[in-house]
Formats: C-alpha cells, sequence, structure tokens
C-alpha cells in the first residue's frame, strides 16, 4: 500500500470510529440518565471516557493526562474543576458532552 492510500485511509478510519461511538453514546441514553450530583456527574463523564475514547495505559499521551488530573480534582472535591476538564477533553476528541434534561437540573 502506498503512503498516499495510508494517509487517506487513517483519517477514514478514525472518522467512522467516532461516527460509531456517537451512534454507541446515543443508543445507551446515557445522556438522559446523567446526575445532577457534581461527584457522580464527574464519575459518570470519566467513565464515558475510558468506555469511549481513553486509554488507562501509561504512555497514553496528553489526553490521558487531561483524564488523570480531572480524576484528581474530582477524588479532592474540586467538581466542577473536574467537570470542566472532562468536558473539554470529550468535545477535543469529537464527542458531544452529555447534558441534562430540563427536569433534571
Amino acid at each position: 500500500m502506498t503512503r498516499s492510500r495510508r494517509e487517506l485511509i487513517l483519517p477514514v478510519i478514525a472518522l467512522v470510529l467516532a461516527v460509531a461511538a456517537s451512534a454507541a453514546f446515543a443508543q445507551t441514553g446515557t445522556q438522559d440518565s446523567l446526575s445532577a450530583d457534581p461527584k457522580t456527574r464527574c464519575a459518570q463523564l470519566v467513565a464515558f471516557w475510558l468506555r469511549h475514547g481513553g486509554s488507562k495505559s501509561e504512555g497514553a499521551g496528553g489526553a490521558d493526562i487531561a483524564r488523570k488530573n480531572a480524576e484528581v480534582d474530582c477524588e479532592a472535591g474540586r467538581y466542577p474543576s473536574g467537570i470542566r476538564a472532562m468536558e473539554e477533553l470529550l468535545r477535543r476528541n469529537g464527542y458531544t458532552v452529555p447534558t441534562y434534561k430540563a427536569a433534571d437540573r
């Protein structure tokens, strides 16, 4: 396979994976079941990232550092900071950040 074909195939594969992850997220109903409790929401966003986008392995890169920092914030009770960091991480990586229904707030 030539280099130019590989350069075309990799973005296509990434797009397919992103669409599949978005579809899986929409089907699970996670968006409707997110908690208004900051501690629970923080944990749910981290779990979503680990399930759909992230890696806990050593040397996973910058996104994993952002996730770890957010987890530390959440564990220390700095929920707004942890939630904000996880939402930014999800957005940067092409995920739609789950929101609450108006009745949940």
